[in-house]
């Protein structure tokens, strides 16, 4: 009679697992190989090898290795090379398997708690400033809160620049800085710039249908005399637009370019067939552990990101509440508030359905796309069906 071996059950420590009450999901973050499981047994085993106590190890007896479900998993679980059994006669105690564990709440209500920033200083949080122009936009007042901003950040000048006047103010204020800076227009609205300053700015060059192709005309002969780098971005809300931005790229050998969808209310139908992730969209992303701990931590959409009205109001999105005025308010109170009481930087995918999916941190952080659709996912609901939800 063969004598009964128990082992020690090992994950490896580059895995992220997700678990629900009905299925469970490893995802290899080197190679990106998937396994998944919605047995019993199985389940609870993972949940019991992600305990902190047990450190990546639990020990597995004879007669539960040999279950039929947990035999078939940990075989394929090996196959995978995703974790190990050892036969406990082989170790002089339990092995300790170090899981990368985030241990941290959400980093909103840390700053909060502790009424600091893990940073020196906490504009070093900000990566990049939207400026928003028009007519009003006041370039005396704002210059002088551009200059309180650190250098290295990414300045994005949005809109119609030249209904901004003295205009070419601020472009000569942000030619005597090395920081990235982008143009963001309408094809409608796209300026001559000077000699000075056309290799300082990339630009990036918004298209809505339909075209008006006299608009197009002047456009294209325009950039012949500039060699700025260009991207085309073209705003999109169904097929036929796609049709015809396709046509656009191909008949003007447009290199640089990407399709920027649009809701519009009742254009549900194109998102879902354009936009909605599969779950095998899901699983194709290539993720490594620090990519999940991230997602769980801040929105990698918003994060170090602030927007400047015309008026001088300040954002983080949007779709939020004002943060404060640049006018008024410096460029640390700001950040401050938003780290405080905002809700974009921080805004994670903490909500149903996604908090019972096994997915919840492999998928993209919520988007302006959820907030226009008014639901707190974009996945197709067979997405969530499959998985036992």
């Amino acid at each position: 009679m063969q004598t009964p071996i128990d082992y020690w059950f090992i994950i490896e420590p580059y895995m992220y697992v997700g678990l629900t009450k009905k299925n469970a999901l490893l995802y290899n973050t080197l190679d990106g190989v998937t396994l998944e499981s919605d047995k019993e047994d199985v389940i609870k085993l993972l949940k019991e090898i992600l305990q902190k106590d047990n450190c990546g190890v639990v020990l597995l007896t004879d007669e539960r290795y040999k279950q039929k479900d947990i035999n078939g998993f940990i075989h394929e679980l090996r196959e995978k090379y995703m974790g190990d059994v050892i036969d406990v006669t082989l170790s002089k105690g339990k092995p300790v398997q170090l899981l990368p564990y985030y241990n941290y709440p959400n980093n909103q209500e840390l700053y909060k708690k502790h009424n600091f920033t893990p940073r020196k200083n906490i504009l070093e949080d900000l990566s990049e400033i939207n400026i928003h122009v028009n007519a009003i936009t006041n370039i005396k007042k704002l210059i002088p809160f551009l200059q309180s901003i650190p250098e290295g950040k990414t300045f994005n000048i949005i809109g119609n620049i030249g209904e901004v006047t003295n205009y070419s103010e601020i472009l000569s204020y942000f030619d005597q800085h090395p920081s990235p800076k982008n143009m963001l227009c309408s094809y409608k609205d796209v300026i001559a710039l000077q000699p000075t300053f056309m290799n300082n700015f990339s630009c990036r060059i918004s298209v809505c249908f339909p075209v008006d192709m006299q608009h197009w005309s002047d456009l294209r002969q325009l950039l012949l005399s500039q060699t700025s780098p260009v991207e085309y971005i073209f705003d999109v809300s169904s097929d036929g637009d796609c049709l015809q931005a396709e046509y656009l790229i191909k008949q003007f050998q447009i290199e640089k370019y990407r399709l920027n969808p649009v809701y519009t209310g009742d254009n549900i139908r194109f998102f879902e067939e354009n936009v909605f992730l599969t779950k095998e969209d899901i699983l194709s992303i290539s993720m490594t552990i620090k990519d999940f701990f991230t997602r769980q931590a801040i929105n990698l959409y918003d994060f170090g990101k602030i927007n400047i009205m015309p008026n001088g109001d300040a954002y983080a999105n949007l779709n939020y509440p004002v943060l404060g005025n640049i006018y008024v308010d410096n460029i640390y109170e700001i950040i401050q508030k938003e780290i405080n009481e905002g809700k974009s930087w921080f805004r994670i995918r903490d909500q149903a359905p996604c908090t019972d999916c096994v997915c919840q941190w492999l998928c993209p952080p919520p988007s302006n796309y959820e907030i226009a659709l008014k639901r707190p996912n974009l996945c197709h609901k067979k997405v969530i069906d499959s998985m036992g939800l």
